[in-house]
C-alpha cells in the first residue's frame, strides 16, 4: 500500500510538471524567446511563461533525485557507477542523439556543435545525464562509500545553489554539455533525493496546506513585478520557492490516493511523458516553420496559446503511444 501511494504522488507531480512544460512552450513565441522564428512579446504570455518555467523543469528534476533516492535507499540499487551510468546513458544519450542529430540536419538554426551544448529542447536530456553523473561522482567521493549522508548533502544544495549563480554569471558563459544548467538544476535534485532519505513524503504537517498556496503566491508577485535587485539573487528567490513547492506538494499528494479512470489516465500519460517532451516542440517547430500557420498564430495572440497546447500536448501523446507499443522504438524516447 506504501509502495502504491508513493508512486501515485511522483505520478500525478510528473504528469503535473509535463502539463506545465507544454503549457511553456506553446507561450514561447509570445514572450519573445523564440527568436529563431521572429517570436513576438505579449506581457500577459511572458509573465505567465516564466512563472511556469520556474516550476516545470524544477520539479522534473525533483522526481529524479526522489527516485534516485528511493530506488537507491530502499531497493539498494545504483550502488555500482557504471550501472548508473549505463541505465541513463541508454535513457537519456541515446535518444538525445537518435533525435538531435536528424534535428541538425533539417533544422537551419542547429549546427553540428549545437550537439554539444544541448539541440533545442533536447538541452534536458543530456543535462539530466549531466546531474546523474555528477551525483555519481559525488558518491565516489564521499568518505570512501558510496553514500550521501544527510549533511553531505544539505552541503552540496547549499553549494550547488550559490555557486552555480557564480560559475554561469562569472566564469563559464558558454554551456558545453549543458554544465551550466547541470550546475542550475543540481540542488532540484538533491532536495529530491534528501526528500527521499528523510521520508518527507509521509510528512503531513498542517502548515503545508498554508505554506504551499502562500509561496506559489510569493513566486508569482516575484515574477509579476520586477525588483530592484541584482537578477542573479532574484532567480535565487526564484529557485527557493520552486523547491518548497515541490517539497510540499510532495508531501500533501502523499495521503492522496487514486484509483479507477483517474488512476488509469495519469499512469498512463507518465509513462508516455518522455515521448511528449521529445515529440512537443517539434511540433511547434513545424507550425512555425509552416508561413501560414505563423501568421495566423502571430495575429491570433489571445487565443493562440491554446491551440498551441493542444497541438503540443495530444499528437505527442498519441506518438508516444505508438512508439512504446513496439520494442524497436520504444529505445527512442527512453522506453
Amino acid at each position: 500500500m506504501e509502495q502504491s501511494k508513493r508512486f501515485d504522488e511522483i505520478s500525478i507531480m510528473r504528469v503535473l510538471a509535463m502539463t506545465m512544460i507544454v503549457a511553456f512552450h506553446s507561450m514561447c513565441f509570445y514572450n519573445g524567446r523564440w527568436t529563431k522564428f521572429d517570436a513576438i512579446t505579449i506581457p500577459l504570455w511572458l509573465k505567465l511563461s516564466t512563472f511556469l518555467d520556474v516550476i516545470d523543469l524544477n520539479m522534473f528534476v525533483f522526481i529524479s533525485g526522489y527516485l534516485y533516492g528511493y530506488l537507491y535507499i530502499s531497493r539498494n540499487k545504483y550502488h555500482h557507477p557504471s550501472v548508473v551510468i549505463r541505465n541513463k546513458f541508454i535513457r537519456l544519450l541515446i535518444p538525445y542523439l537518435f533525435w538531435g542529430i536528424p534535428m541538425v540536419i533539417v533544422w537551419p538554426w542547429n549546427t553540428w556543435s549545437s550537439l554539444f551544448h544541448g539541440v533545442g529542447h533536447l538541452w534536458f536530456l543530456l543535462m539530466l545525464f549531466g546531474v546523474f553523473t555528477l551525483t555519481v561522482i559525488l558518491q565516489l567521493l564521499n568518505a570512501q562509500k558510496i553514500k550521501l549522508t544527510r549533511k553531505f548533502g544539505i552541503l552540496i544544495i547549499v553549494i550547488g545553489y550559490v555557486g552555480s549563480f557564480i560559475f554561469t554569471t562569472y566564469i563559464y558563459r558558454g554551456d558545453f554539455l549543458c554544465v551550466n544548467k547541470v550546475l542550475y538544476y543540481f540542488p532540484a535534485f538533491m532536495i529530491g533525493y534528501l526528500c527521499a532519505k528523510l521520508r518527507v513524503g509521509w510528512m503531513l504537517p498542517n502548515w503545508s496546506y498554508v505554506l504551499l498556496p502562500v509561496v506559489i503566491l510569493l513566486l508569482f508577485v516575484l515574477v509579476w513585478y520586477p525588483l530592484p535587485l541584482y537578477p542573479g539573487f532574484v532567480t535565487f528567490l526564484r529557485n527557493g520557492c520552486a523547491y518548497i513547492i515541490c517539497i510540499n506538494l510532495l508531501i500533501i499528494l502523499s495521503k492522496s490516493t487514486m484509483s479507477g479512470l483517474t488512476q488509469k489516465v495519469v499512469l498512463e500519460v507518465e509513462r508516455l511523458s518522455m515521448g511528449i517532451y521529445i515529440f512537443n516542440q517539434m511540433m511547434m517547430d513545424l507550425v512555425f516553420t509552416t508561413p501560414v500557420l505563423h501568421s495566423w498564430f502571430e495575429v491570433h495572440y489571445l487565443v493562440g496559446p491554446f491551440l498551441l497546447f493542444l497541438i503540443g500536448f495530444f499528437p505527442p501523446l498519441m506518438l508516444s503511444y505508438v512508439f512504446n507499443k513496439y520494442k524497436w522504438l520504444e529505445w527512442t524516447i527512453g522506453g
